[in-house]
């Protein structure tokens, strides 16, 4: 028994430190950030909670905002984006509360656009993907919501509050969702 949890230990370090070397030549990479969000991005996304009420994020070319329902209570907050050079000589950056900093990611075949705030020193953010899905025989756009080390999918976001409300927190194959505890 110890045997077997030593060995899934060991195969999970192995795993995770895998992913980060596979992952961290992007981060690293990544010396300026964006100018403005990917006009794919630029409209209202839906996410449907499954009680009646609908969070949103909105893209624009330089503002982010968004409306979320949690803990009985609406949480609302705008952002701005803006550029920085994130060379290692760069200066410490003065706070800015609501300004964003963005990079392009890309994983796999997927192209991610990652948000962190412009003072975050911790941390990898919000990273979002758009692709078109295919949901009883229909093709769906969705927006994913995700983060953390594996870039695990927290939420699904669409066009459309009756898109959003059909398909709730569907989960798609072949994605990598947050592991529920």
């Amino acid at each position: 028994m110890l045997n077997r949890k030593l060995i899934g230990f060991i195969l999970g370090t192995i795993a995770v430190l895998s992913l980060s070397v596979a992952i961290l030549p992007t981060h690293v990479s990544a010396k300026t950030t964006l100018k403005s969000f990917p006009t794919s991005l630029h409209r209202t996304w839906y996410h449907y909670d499954g009680h009646g009420r609908y969070d949103t994020l909105h893209f624009s070319a330089k503002k982010f905002h968004y409306s979320e329902y949690y803990d009985h209570k609406w949480y609302h907050g705008t952002s701005t984006l803006h550029y920085r050079n994130d060379s290692i000589n760069s200066k410490k950056p003065k706070t800015h509360l609501s300004w964003l900093v963005g990079h392009i990611y890309h994983i796999g075949k997927a192209t991610w656009t990652n948000t962190r705030g412009w003072n975050q020193t911790a941390g990898d953010g919000t990273s979002y993907k758009i692709e078109t899905k295919t949901y009883h025989h229909k093709k769906v756009r969705v927006l994913s919501e995700g983060g953390g080390a594996e870039f695990w999918i927290e939420n699904h976001f669409y066009t459309s509050k009756g898109t959003a409300h059909s398909l709730g927190n569907h989960h798609f194959s072949g994605e990598h969702y947050y592991p529920k505890y």
